[in-house]
């Protein structure tokens, strides 16, 4: 019986604070059908920073690329990337890759061959992760700041630890490879929704401060308890958000603005309710903050894979066997 209740409150996590570690994105794992796709991108990957064609990316090799990616969007040369530049070197590449779609057959390896050339168009700790990449918080990435974050995403993706990226690192399933599509972007909102302190990683104590307001949003009674009818209030509150965006989806200004920012409130909840009913697993209809809490701590000591108190990008979406 007590078994049993452990089991029940690990899985009571589902209705509140699912939403922390699943909201805008669901546990990442590769689907055996895209599996194929997956490893030829990683293949490729190798190849293309593999310089001395031993089959293996080398940190050094990894950072030397980072070094090139980032003199390419150093427009300017003044050894700072801003974001106005990141912003061009971005529409660069979408007018390139629009070219080899919009040639003509005979012209088509020409324009794919044109934009190869006028790349890397990519850059480490930009994007998303650009404020933590920003150490100095000057507004700007330096070289150093890019090299930094290209080890950290060099030791995200070396799952098995062996000081290389090669093909066992897709294989194993512990690197930073198996988030699938768009999967990394949605685990970097995620981490910066929860590091409140901005250290990187999430604590014990900033997961269950994010679980205690996102048990007050489904508590809209105050009464220290989640109900169905509460979960089912949310429910018909992301579907009318839903619709109200759809109505003014194609136009421009703050209505759109208002309803954009209303449905993403609402869908954050709509995370939670999905698992409702798993979590609720008694059937009685109710959840406590305890009951909460205590499925909170049961879910982030899954997720802490290596047990040092902390969860690290490359740990969302991953549990821990215990």
């Amino acid at each position: 019986m007590k078994g049993t209740t452990m089991a029940k409150k690990e899985l009571l996590l589902g209705a509140v604070a699912a939403g922390l570690l699943l909201s805008g994105a669901s546990a990442p794992a590769f689907a055996a059908k895209g599996e194929g796709k997956h490893h030829q991108r990683h293949a490729a990957m190798i190849e293309r920073l593999d310089a001395d064609k031993n089959g293996k990316v080398s940190l050094d090799e990894f950072k030397t690329n980072a070094s090139t990616a980032f003199k390419a969007f150093d427009a300017d040369g003044n050894g700072e990337v801003t974001k106005d530049e990141i912003k061009a070197r971005h529409a660069a590449f979408k007018d390139a890759r629009k070219a080899v779609r919009n040639a003509n057959e005979a012209d088509r390896d020409k324009a794919r061959e044109a934009l190869r050339a006028s790349g890397p168009y990519r850059l480490p700790g930009a994007g998303k992760m650009f404020e933590k990449t920003d150490t100095d918080r000057n507004g700007s990435l330096s070289k150093a700041e890019v090299l930094a974050a290209a080890e950290r995403i060099f030791e995200r993706r070396d799952g098995n630890k062996d000081g290389v990226l090669d093909a066992a690192d897709a294989r194993s399933g512990k690197g930073k490879w198996h988030h699938g599509k768009g999967g990394e972007q949605r685990a970097e909102r995620m981490l910066n929704r929860l590091d409140t302190d901005k250290d990187g990683r999430i604590s014990q104590a900033e997961m269950l401060a994010r679980a205690n307001r996102a048990f007050e949003r489904f508590d809209t009674d105050r009464n220290g308890e989640v109900t169905k009818a509460e979960v089912d209030a949310k429910r018909e509150a992301f579907r009318d958000a839903r619709k109200a965006f759809r109505a003014v989806k194609a136009t421009e200004g703050e209505a759109r603005d208002a309803a954009r920012a209303a449905l993403r409130d609402a869908r954050m909840d709509r995370m939670g309710l999905r698992l409702f009913e798993r979590a609720d697993t008694d059937r009685n209809g109710t959840l406590t903050r305890t009951e909460m809490e205590t499925a909170a701590n049961a879910m982030f000591k899954k997720r802490d894979r290596n047990g040092d108190g902390f969860i690290t990008i490359d740990e969302m979406g991953k549990r821990r066997d215990r």
